[in-house]
């Protein structure tokens, strides 16, 4: 059973290319804090308060096109926790600008921290 988790953590890196910018959301009621990074982990920028409304996500878009573009970036993928109903708004605004958005599991991000 761990080698065939093993197996699927290893095809979904696998998936990330290097022209992907890799966005991770912390979900909060007022705003969001958003963390990019590229593939080999190195972070690229953070912002710890993107409010929850549509001047702040005009704002999540612009810095996130403005990595894409200064770090030769083609793809986004979004990783967010869906805590409470607060995530919804900005996952299908980001789903809307054309980006990709996983879920993850809580469990899973409090072991990594």
């Amino acid at each position: 059973m761990l080698t065939n988790d093993y197996n699927k953590q290893y095809e979904r890196r696998q998936r990330i290319k290097e022209t992907t910018l890799v966005t991770g959301i912390d979900i909060g009621a007022d705003f969001n804090a958003v963390g990019f990074m590229n593939k080999e982990g190195n972070v690229l920028g953070r912002y710890p308060k993107v409010y929850n409304s549509r001047k702040g996500f005009d704002q999540f878009v612009q810095i996130t096109e403005d990595l894409k573009a200064k770090h030769g970036m083609k793809d986004v993928l979004i990783g967010l926790e869906p805590t409470g109903h607060y995530w919804r708004k900005i996952a299908y605004f980001a789903m809307d600008q054309g980006y990709a958005v996983r879920f993850i599991k809580t469990t899973s991000v409090k072991h990594i921290l």
